[in-house]
């Protein structure tokens, strides 16, 4: 139990010095200012106040769509650059502290980065979720709490990026680590098409077999979304949200183990 709280110490430490870091990002607030921007035109349909111009929706599902729009993009946009940006500033410039505070294993410093980005992410998504619901509390005679269970999925969808971008940078230590993430992402999309290809095609049952891995693996974003926007009771969406969570977070638990051990094993210092 002493071993436990004292690594939970040591990670919950370096988390808030990486957390600190990315708060000293200036393309964190740079993204967070062009997603305010980007809600406040949220106000548009109730100031036009004409269905005709948005094809018959309320102003609300507009305005919720918009908020959809720019969260998405921005919180992907954050988890990507500003983390990828935050964790190789923190591991160039302070490994000589890390090298010296003893004991301290390399997992627990690859777990503290995650935890740092994640806390990063988390408000990111807050500030962005609270301005959305600012917009819409302030033109319907509602506490649209809904609006919360609905961006919670985008959280959820945040640090699976920052997972991503931490995995593939524990293989490749530059800003291919990125990109490799922002390709996954858009691979996800693709999933369900992709299966019912390779389905249809007569394949080697070894190859049929790592491809059906493969994607099975993939995270599903375009079922992620959808449950977003179900829950924001924009579209009557037929899906169960349970079975895609659960997939999302377990990949996300199995990306962060498997890169604190490759960082165990691969550090230099």
């Amino acid at each position: 139990m002493k071993i436990l709280f004292r690594s939970w110490f040591l990670i919950r430490l370096i988390g808030h010095d990486v957390y600190r870091g990315a708060l000293r990002e200036k393309m964190m607030y740079s993204f967070l200012l062009l997603s305010f921007l980007f809600i406040l035109l949220a106000n548009v349909p109730y100031v036009v106040n004409d269905p005709g111009v948005f094809e018959n929706q309320l102003p609300m599902a507009t305005a919720l769509q918009v908020g959809f729009v720019a969260i998405n993009i921005f919180i992907l946009l954050i988890a990507v650059f500003v983390s990828l940006s935050t964790m190789q500033n923190y591991l160039a410039f302070e490994r000589l502290e890390l090298l010296l505070f003893r004991p301290l294993r390399r997992w627990q410093i690859m777990a503290g980065v995650l935890l740092g980005l994640y806390k990063m992410i988390l408000i990111n998504w807050f500030l962005m979720t609270a301005g959305v619901w600012l917009v819409i509390v302030s033109h319907e005679p509602t506490l649209a709490f809904f609006v919360w269970k609905g961006f919670s999925v985008m959280a959820l969808l945040g640090l699976l990026y920052v997972s991503l971008v931490v995995f593939f940078y524990s293989l490749l230590p530059n800003v291919i680590a990125g990109v490799m993430a922002v390709f996954v992402v858009i691979a996800g999309f693709g999933v369900p098409s992709a299966g019912r290809a390779f389905a249809g095609l007569s394949w080697p049952q070894l190859l049929e077999q790592m491809i059906g891995l493969a994607l099975r693996l993939l995270p599903q974003i375009h079922a992620l979304l959808a449950i977003a926007l179900k829950e924001l009771l924009i579209f009557r969406i037929p899906i169960a949200p349970a079975g895609y969570l659960f997939h999302a977070a377990f990949l996300m638990i199995l990306l962060n183990i498997v890169a604190c051990l490759i960082f165990e094993r691969k550090s230099q210092f």
